[in-house]
This record gives C-alpha cells, sequence and structure tokens, in this order.
C-alpha cells in the first residue's frame, strides 16, 4: 500500500502519521510506503531533534519517502549520502527513511511516480539564509533539464 501526504513540519504536524491518529499504519508492513509531499522537516539542523524524530520513523513499520519542499534545510539534506532506491536517486535519510531526489522516476508497488519538489516561499522577507531559509527551495536549470 501507498499512502500520501504533505506538510509534516516535523513536531509541528507530525501526529498525521503517528499510527495512534493514523490507524491504517498499524497494519503497515516494510513492503508499504508512506511519502510525504514536501515540508518533511525532519532533516532540519542535524540536532538531538532531528535524531529523535528520525529514528522515531526508522522504527514504524514502514518505508517513509518524502519529496522536499520549500521548508526543508538543504544544507543539511545535502550532507546525506547518495543512493539509487526504486529506480531513482535518494538521500538515504535512515535505513526506511528516503528522501525522493528531484527529477526522477520511481517505481513503487507497480507504480510510477516522478519526483520535483521544491517551492517558493511566500515568507521569504522574513527568513535568513541558510538558517531557516535555502535557495535551494527553488530548483535549478539543471534539475529541471534532468527532469525533462
Amino acid at each position: 500500500m501507498i499512502y500520501i501526504t504533505g506538510d509534516i513540519h516535523r513536531e509541528q504536524d507530525i501526529h498525521k502519521i503517528n499510527p495512534r491518529e493514523f490507524t491504517v499504519g498499524n497494519s503497515l508492513t516494510e513492503n508499504d510506503y508512506v511519502i510525504i509531499c514536501g515540508d518533511f522537516g525532519c532533516v532540519w539542523d542535524g540536532s538531538t531533534g532531528d535524531n529523535f524524530w528520525l529514528k522515531w520513523l526508522d522504527s514504524l513499520p514502514w518505508n517513509t519517502l518524502f519529496i522536499d519542499g520549500n521548508h526543508e534545510n538543504f544544507d543539511v539534506l545535502n550532507t546525506y549520502p547518495v543512493e539509487e532506491y526504486k529506480g531513482g536517486k535518494v538521500h538515504r535519510i535512515r535505513s526506511k527513511v528516503f528522501h525522493l531526489m528531484r527529477g526522477e522516476v520511481f517505481n513503487i508497488d507497480g507504480y510510477k511516480f516522478f519526483a520535483m519538489g521544491g517551492g517558493f516561499s511566500h515568507d521569504v522577507n522574513y527568513r535568513t539564509e541558510h538558517k531557516n531559509w535555502w535557495k535551494d527551495e527553488i530548483c535549478t536549470i539543471e534539475e529541471a533539464k534532468h527532469a525533462f
């Protein structure tokens, strides 16, 4: 099974995929996937907070996949190793947590998924580059060409 949501923002909205609320999660297995479409937020500053949530996600029975949104820390995200997974390139965050990289196509459970993350922060004027805003939120020409 594949379930899709978005905007987890770490502790702000992660309850959406907590099996206490997301009750179907209690019946999922390592052969199932939860895909988060942007604003994952669990790779933010490499702190104990990140580690807590990533460890928790990795303990869940399913695989957690995410596409980056505009509210991600790309400096930290891009430190993770790049691997092939389900036909496309990913950053492996944990054993069952993967960042689906831009412009890649993934074959998951018999379906093809095109990943093209990013977005424009409407609040960029109130943010500080490399602290809580990254220009990498917008895809580059190279990423667009790769996608095509």
